[in-house]
């Protein structure tokens, strides 16, 4: 529950403290300047930057032309600057400080990403090639800030990490923007602990900064707050929220108290003070509705809605849940709309309305499933960045292994070593580098493997208890006609019964398609191994296979216990099972 925190620390990067009007395009200077090495990269690229941003897209790339040709000349510093100033520009008019959280991407975005990598490829390299620690932190940096409006959360989390250690490791200044935006992206890929470490950075070197931004610094706790409060490290999480709390308050900032509030009311629902939990809950959601952050506010009031549930009072949470949907259609968020599904289904749930909530139960999985996806993605994002990194370090060594050659040359004997330790190496770091790729290929397989089998036991769980529920409605409508006296109710309770089906066709199908992802070949097996069973005999083996009571395989299948008996009793007969064996465990046993 942050406000548009990404979009303030992107702001704070690209909007800048010099007039457009005060600069004078002096394309030749600037072509010199960027090839300075010792350019105070902090005060002059800026300013480039706002002096062509703040032209029209047919002067400023006409602009980025000119100054190209009076550079074709300069060295590697030149290059490398430029390419990052052409990448920032090409995204700043295509984009426009469009945010992607809450505007969605424009249909050019993978055309704008193609363009903006072939810029900060090369400028790598050449960043590399300098060996000047100033200059290759500096596009990651630029790197990370652009990949970062353009989504790529992983690859800007890396970018911007590795500028802000080479900083670090070279004892430069490191500015508490660079500590915030690494600690926002680690964050949101969900690396929490250094999401804390990097945060708690930006807070001190905000504190002693003296242009300290006192709303920065809130945020800075804030998020490290979040990181503690996913880690279920709740005390931490709370110690730094009142921290927060204390300094919104003392500025005067609403907006912001309403947001502290509200992530600390989730912090008593999860240690189940549910009373704190809802005043703090229903005062964030009533704070962002007035001030227009609707999103803000459904997910507060989704939250209390929870918090009612648990309180019991049911009706107010359906209500509750209710408003929070209506908000995120004026503003829509995925995250928050995901919990709202979730919330909405557990209060079906409870209302004994089991078929709306099997139905909100399914768009809540299907929305986890596509966010976890996109986690997952910004993951293998990661991997990528690192390997990129690995790759820049062996084309520096072997940069190095070169010059080192050239100095030798004079010596035939120590050349011809060379060449050979050279070629081994080569050979060897090739091998390496395609088995690292291999590996992460692998790695990003499985993991999305995991994660498909993660959603289908949860979605064959909710399938299978949703059978069951379906069963003791059954069973209590049949009680309740042995008990009823009224020939009219009775003819209307047998009818509801008639139309009642445990198992049908499409279940056992639905069914089918979640188990099948859990135990792959299983039934197929089954059918090769025993050309005979029938489909009853296959579905006992499911059940079986799962794990579930008698009781429970009586339930879903809509039988007696005595017939469930009778049933694995035939399929142990189909199996051709010893008598002193246990059916469970041949069952268990095949693969």
């Amino acid at each position: 529950m942050r406000l548009l925190v990404t979009s303030f620390l992107c702001l704070c990067f690209f909007i800048l403290p010099v007039a457009a009007e005060e600069l004078k395009p002096d394309i030749q200077k600037m072509a010199r300047d960027l090839d300075d090495k010792n350019l105070d990269l902090e005060q002059k690229f800026p300013q480039f930057e706002i002096l062509i941003s703040n032209k029209d897209s047919i002067d400023a790339f006409a602009f980025l032309d000119e100054l190209a040709l009076a550079g074709k000349d300069k060295g590697k510093y030149f290059q490398a600057r430029f390419n990052c100033l052409k990448a920032i520009i090409i995204y700043l008019k295509n984009y426009k400080y469009i945010l992607p959280e809450k505007h969605g991407k424009p249909a050019k975005a993978d055309s704008v990403k193609q363009q903006v990598y072939e810029l900060f490829s090369p400028a790598m390299d050449l960043a590399y090639k300098t060996e000047d620690d100033y200059l290759i932190a500096f596009v990651n940096m630029n790197y990370a800030r652009v990949y970062r409006m353009l989504g790529e959360l992983g690859t800007a989390m890396i970018y911007a990490k590795s500028a802000t250690d080479i900083y670090e490791k070279n004892s430069y200044n490191v500015n508490p923007h660079n500590y915030q935006f690494v600690a926002e992206m680690m964050y949101k890929v969900r690396e929490y602990d250094e999401c804390i470490r990097y945060g708690l950075k930006a807070v001190h070197e905000w504190q002693i900064s003296p242009n300290q931004n006192k709303i920065l610094t809130l945020n800075c706790i804030n998020t490290g707050a979040l990181a503690y409060h996913r880690l279920q490290n709740h005390d931490s999480a709370s110690y730094y929220y009142k921290q927060a709390l204390q300094l919104a308050k003392k500025h005067e900032d609403t907006v912001w108290a309403g947001i502290v509030s509200g992530n600390m009311g989730q912090v008593y629902f999860a240690i189940q003070q549910y009373d704190s939990a809802y005043s703090l809950l229903m005062q964030d959601y009533t704070i962002s509705k007035k001030f227009g952050y609707y999103n803000n506010a459904a997910n507060s009031l989704q939250w209390a809605a929870r918090t009612n549930l648990a309180r019991s009072n049911i009706s107010t949470a359906l209500f509750e849940v209710n408003e929070a949907m209506d908000l995120l259609k004026i503003w829509p968020d995925s995250n928050y709309l995901k919990n709202t599904y979730y919330t909405k289904a557990l209060i079906l749930r409870q209302m004994g309305e089991y078929d709306s909530a099997f139905h909100y139960n399914d768009l809540y999985s299907a929305l986890n499933h596509s966010l976890e996806k996109e986690i997952a993605t910004n993951s293998l994002d990661i991997s990528r960045a690192k390997l990129d990194n690995e790759i820049n370090r062996y084309n520096i060594q072997n940069l190095k292994n070169q010059k080192q050659a050239g100095l030798l040359l004079r010596n035939l004997i120590i050349v011809f070593i060379l060449v050979i330790s050279m070629f081994i190496l080569l050979i060897l770091n090739s091998k390496r580098l395609k088995e690292k790729l291999q590996k992460g290929i692998v790695e990003r397989e499985k993991l999305l493997m995991e994660q498909e089998i993660r959603s289908a036991k949860e979605q064959l769980s909710m399938f299978t208890n949703n059978m069951i529920e379906k069963a003791n409605l059954i069973k209590k409508l049949e009680m309740e006609v042995k008990h009823t006296e009224d020939n009219y109710e009775r003819q209307s309770i047998i009818s509801v019964l008639s139309n009642q089906t445990i198992l049908t066709d499409e279940d056992w199908n639905n069914f089918k398609s979640y188990f099948v992802k859990i135990h792959p070949g299983f039934l197929m097996k089954l059918r090769e191994d025993f050309p005979g069973i029938t489909l009853a005999e296959r579905r006992m083996a499911a059940l079986i296979r799962l794990r579930l009571t008698t009781k429970q395989m009586a339930s879903m299948l809509g039988i007696s216990i005595d017939s469930v008996h009778k049933t694995k009793q035939r399929l142990k007969q189909r199996l051709q099972v010893p008598s002193d064996t246990s059916l469970d465990e041949i069952v268990m046993a095949i693969k």
